[in-house]
């Protein structure tokens, strides 16, 4: 005979309910053999079946046990910290938190005063409790990864290997990557992303190429320069062909009036050598464009506008972090971080820097509206991906398919359509007049 099944606790409950009405009417000897039972059936210590016999009748059924303390923070916290959460493209609590004093004002003016105790409780929200809070909405998207890569060997010997860029105390000492937005396959064409870092501020700007040819890349570049805050010193990139060519060391040595860069590259396959650009490939790119494959060539126009409202409201808005120290305790390391400061910050924070630079980014700073910027970026990337739907060369979505007829297009599922915020746009890109020839 098989064993009876155990009790659920709402089965327990009602039992003890039961039982307390019975149990308060009785002597001490029947009580006690009421106990007996109460213990052996629904497997309680003895000490804690007196407890609940002694509760008020009706106190089991229906109530709702709660454990631990009260909770401080509840919906109305959660619901701006939301918003500007997914403005800000989700990030952790811990950078969210100095965010929160820099997008109240512009969320204030946007979705009305909030009341001085909310505010006050979302000045005093620990980072680990702004996680726990927004727990429940979080989402997470995984990807397959290409690297788009091809080693340059033209000039390779004669561009020195820089390792290590800890010592770097100013501004103006640029890591540089590509980022393709091939989909599953690297054949044929497609949009490219080139990404700049500044290495002592995390100034990041990002500008869209079709392929990545050697006179489209310098395009971006010196776009780039006219964009950034600061003079350019070094310029620290890998060993793909998009960089190592003469086109670009002509344009880094031949400078006229201007002091010419430094050139130097990572070592192969040493993807930590150029730790910081690679990570911005993650948050300035990927998380706006994600990994469809972008082959519309009339699609860059509106790539670029969303990529100058995404940097612009990341460099001015979204704080970040720079690791500070790096230590091996046993068989783990212990990473220290300084305190979160955006790039804009970051760059007023310099010595160096001219009056004329710093008044331009205390005007940013009051004159941008990070949800005005996040409402740029939405608007641009509804046109890059409308030009993706109607791209024959684009890859088929079967759930798209197989919808059935009259049904909205699927969204793609990476893109920052509903979720995030700003960018740059960029020039179009002339063929070479002539062939490139090593000096």
């Amino acid at each position: 005979m098989a064993p009876p099944s155990e009790m659920s606790q709402q089965s327990k409950n009602e039992y003890v309910e039961k039982m307390r009405m019975r149990y308060q009417n009785r002597g001490r000897e029947g009580k006690t053999k009421l106990l007996d039972e109460l213990v052996e059936v629904c497997g309680l210590d003895r000490k804690h079946a007196i407890k609940l016999m002694n509760r008020p009748v009706g106190s089991t059924v229906g109530r709702i046990e709660t454990r631990g303390r009260k909770a401080v923070y509840g919906a109305s916290e959660r619901q701006v910290l939301k918003v500007i959460w997914l403005a800000a493209n989700q990030p952790c609590g811990k950078l969210l938190k100095p965010m929160i004093a820099i997008w109240l004002p512009h969320y204030e003016r946007r979705h009305g005063r909030i009341g001085n105790a909310l505010r006050k409780s979302l000045e005093t929200v620990s980072a680990r409790s702004i996680d726990r809070l927004l727990a429940p909405v979080k989402a997470s998207e995984k990807r397959r990864r290409n690297s788009g890569t091809k080693p340059g060997t033209l000039i390779k010997t004669q561009i020195p290997i820089r390792t290590d860029n800890d010592d770097i105390d100013r501004p103006g000492y640029l890591e540089a990557d590509t980022v393709a937005h091939c989909g599953n396959r690297l054949e044929g064409d497609f949009v490219w992303t080139v990404d700049l870092t500044d290495v002592h501020t995390q100034w990041t700007e990002c500008r869209a190429v079709w392929n990545k040819g050697q006179h489209g890349v310098v395009t971006a570049i010196a776009e780039i320069e006219g964009v950034v805050p600061f003079d350019v010193i070094a310029f620290d990139s890998d060993n793909g062909s998009e960089f190592l060519n003469w086109h670009l060391v002509r344009y880094l040595q031949e400078r006229g009036e201007k002091p010419a860069v430094s050139f130097t590259r990572s070592r192969p396959y040493r993807k930590n050598d150029n730790a910081r650009v690679e990570q911005k490939n993650w948050t300035h790119a990927r998380q706006l464009l994600g990994y469809d494959r972008l082959s519309d060539p009339e699609s860059l126009d509106a790539i670029n506008e969303a990529y100058r409202a995404w940097c612009t409201l990341k460099n001015f808005f979204v704080p970040v972090m720079k690791l500070e120290e790096k230590t091996r305790v046993g068989g783990k390391y212990r990473k220290r971080y300084d305190k979160p400061r955006t790039p804009a910050d970051r760059m007023l924070d310099w010595e160096g820097i001219g009056r004329g630079k710093a008044a331009w980014i205390r005007k940013q700073k009051r004159e941008l509206n990070p949800f005005e910027l996040q409402e740029q970026v939405e608007s641009a990337l509804n046109q890059v991906f409308a030009c993706k739907r109607l791209d024959p060369d684009a890859e088929t979505n079967w759930a798209e398919v197989s919808a059935p007829p009259g049904s909205p297009p699927a969204r793609p599922s990476a893109s920052l359509v509903g979720r995030s915020p700003t960018a740059p746009g960029l020039l179009a890109q002339p063929k070479a007049e002539q062939a490139l020839t090593s000096p």
